[in-house]
């Protein structure tokens, strides 16, 4: 059920960012000087969640916990990569929210997959 939920959130996260790439790129503190800037959103934001909602929902379905671990790990290389952005003095008050879900759903991700491994 909690993939199903990340799955969700995923796909909340991919709409936002595939069709509100403004106002998406604000909430996270970035201005987009440009087209091109909204258009980038759409495709690295935008499609990338909407795709790991996509293998969470096919994982679970096709009862296949092995295709949860590369979405965990993209999330956990995000919180990695927030924690550079830290240790450089990059991190504020608007990454708060988005790593706190990069770390549940890392974790969560993570438990699900080798929980479901380790009873096959």
């Amino acid at each position: 059920m909690a993939v199903f939920l990340k799955g969700g959130l995923f796909f909340l996260i991919g709409l936002a960012g595939l069709f509100t790439p403004e106002e998406f790129a604000s909430g996270l503190g970035l201005s987009l000087v440009s087209a091109e800037g909204a258009g980038s959103v759409r495709a690295m934001i935008g499609a990338h969640y909407l795709a790991m909602a996509a293998v969470c929902v096919f994982a679970m379905l096709r009862q296949q916990p092995v295709l949860l671990l590369p979405v965990a790990a993209i999330e956990l290389v995000m919180v990695i990569a927030r924690g550079v952005a830290a240790a450089n003095g990059e991190f504020g008050t608007s990454p708060l929210v988005p790593t706190i879900i990069e770390v549940v759903a890392a974790a969560a991700l993570l438990t699900a997959a080798l929980r479901r491994l380790a009873s096959k």
